[in-house]
């Protein structure tokens, strides 16, 4: 709820007339945050020196580490599923075993930033803050980490999964195409055992989107789409590039978006599995939790016509409402402390 509500119910609660005000709540709250967010950094370094890495996240040359292979779905189910959709060409790689692996969700959030200074000879400032937010889940739980960047935020996550001993199982991404995400990414988890999967809905939204400006009319767009769509829903990107390279020239408006949405789709070819097959093996093939954990944690609270926020007070707002979600706020103010931990 808003800071006036909050500080409201509070002195109802207390029974107090002239209580706490919503500035001092805010700032109680922007100071529990950044030591919520402190406490689980301290831990992460904590971890990393256990466990033979730098304080970047990264193997030294005493660290023992070493990834396990990743186990995947018996290779007669996989085949028996392709069959049964009349697909000859998959890879056995693409479908993990749900009961060794780790999926990851990972999505950056926006909101209006706050002006820290406002003369009219002010330098131009960012118009935007970000929050990271990361949705971790296995077969024993979840865990929610937010950080103000991505790689702040994947450093926080191989803490974590090395706390658990989660960091030598299969580790899924599932992203949308962000390039920051594919580029951070592989360079913060080289040494493990990872794969990134393309978020269906996304790749699915970006078609749409660039077909909507690159074709003329909704009904040339819609025809085309029903036969792009089953094409990259099977995972076929070669298919997928060539319907595009072939589309009839009286039907396109602006063939510079055609060519930059095969790009597009040239960049995220090794994200791109059959969905179709994950979907009949139980597998995810949507980052819809990692969207959910943006709105629990950051969207509900901060994403309001005419709310805008300071760094600092969006991160801690965000870092309170990740212990809420943890169900770590009870411990954190009895005890002073988060437990690093997934957990049902």
């Amino acid at each position: 709820m808003s800071d006036r509500k909050a500080a409201k119910r509070l002195n109802r609660i207390r029974l107090e007339t002239q209580g706490i005000s919503p500035t001092t709540y805010r700032n109680i709250a922007e100071r529990e945050g950044q030591k919520i967010q402190q406490c689980l950094e301290t831990k992460c370094t904590e971890v990393f020196e256990q466990n033979g890495f730098n304080a970047n996240g990264e193997m030294t040359d005493n660290s023992e580490f070493k990834p396990a292979e990743g186990r995947h779905i018996e290779k007669d189910d996989i085949i028996n599923a392709a069959d049964e959709l009349n697909i000859k060409d998959f890879k056995l790689s693409d479908y993990e075993s749900s009961e060794h692996t780790v999926n990851i969700s990972v999505d950056d959030v926006c909101v209006k930033r706050q002006s820290d200074k406002r003369p009219k000879d002010e330098a131009p400032q960012p118009k935007r803050v970000y929050n990271t937010v990361i949705h971790v889940q296995n077969t024993k739980g979840s865990y929610i980490l937010n950080s103000s960047s991505i790689l702040g935020a994947l450093k926080l996550l191989i803490g974590l999964l090395l706390n658990c001993g989660l960091l030598r199982q299969q580790l899924v991404f599932f992203v949308d195409g962000a390039r920051e995400l594919h580029n951070a990414i592989p360079k913060m988890f080289a040494f493990t055992n990872y794969k990134i999967i393309l978020d269906w809905y996304h790749l699915r939204k970006k078609c749409q989107e660039q077909l909507s400006m690159a074709l003329k009319g909704s009904k040339t767009r819609n025809e085309f789409l029903d036969k792009l769509l089953p094409c990259l829903w099977l995972g076929n990107i070669n298919g997928a590039i060539l319907l595009l390279r072939n589309i009839e020239s009286d039907k396109i408006r602006n063939s510079d978006i055609i060519l930059k949405l095969i790009e597009y789709l040239e960049r995220v070819r090794d994200y791109v599995p059959c969905y179709a097959i994950r979907k009949k093996l139980g597998l995810r093939n949507s980052s819809n939790r990692g969207e959910k954990s943006n709105d629990l944690v950051v969207s509900a609270r901060q994403k309001h016509n005419g709310m805008s926020w300071s760094s600092v007070g969006s991160r801690a707002f965000a870092s309170v409402a990740s212990a809420s979600s943890n169900c770590q706020l009870h411990a954190w103010v009895h005890n002073t402390t988060i437990d690093f931990k997934i957990a049902a």
